[in-house]
């Protein structure tokens, strides 16, 4: 696994400097996962940054449809419970979503999954599904091109539904 972090002047954070010719092992691989994500957040802290804003709505919105659905029957309706799995693939997929890609609606389902949808404008709508068993089902419409699927869903999100999310913006 490699990682590109850019430094710009002289003020870069110590795990930006680390010899290249140490080995990282395990423990130190995830010690700088940690660190990086300690730098990232207190950049998006800054109160003159507004770009992480909708990454942090969307995941205060998530964990309040966990909140929401992590019983039985919260719909009174019989519904299945979101599992706390679901809850962790879903928060998943929100960070690992491009920048480009605007954040979507998000709902707690019946069948205790979490879905997703992004609607570019009338006829051009992508929804996705995950469950907490490593699978993402999908649905698109491209202005009357119907397109629908399943795919393994791990550490990055499958190649197929960041191109069909590129696809809903695109102007073609």
């Amino acid at each position: 696994m490699s990682v590109a972090v850019q430094c710009m002047g002289f003020d870069c954070p110590s795990f930006m400097t680390r010899p290249s010719s140490e080995g990282i092992d395990q423990s130190s691989s995830r010690k700088l996962i940690a660190t990086v994500r300690e730098e990232i957040a207190k950049f998006r802290g800054s109160e003159s940054m507004t770009f992480g804003r909708p990454l942090d709505e969307a995941l205060a919105s998530l964990l309040e449809i966990y909140e929401e659905c992590s019983t039985a029957d919260w719909d009174g309706y019989g519904a299945v419970p979101v599992a706390p799995e679901t809850f962790e693939e879903a928060k998943r997929i929100i960070d690992l979503l491009p920048s480009s890609i605007q954040m979507p609606e998000m709902v707690g389902e019946p069948t205790g999954e979490i879905g997703f949808e992004w609607r570019e404008r009338p006829g051009r709508i992508f929804v996705m599904a995950v469950n907490g068993r490593h699978r993402i089902t999908y649905a698109g419409i491209f202005d009357g091109n119907k397109t629908h699927g399943s795919e393994h869903f791990e550490e990055t999100l499958p190649s197929v539904v960041i191109e069909h999310l590129r696809r809903l913006y695109s102007k073609g």
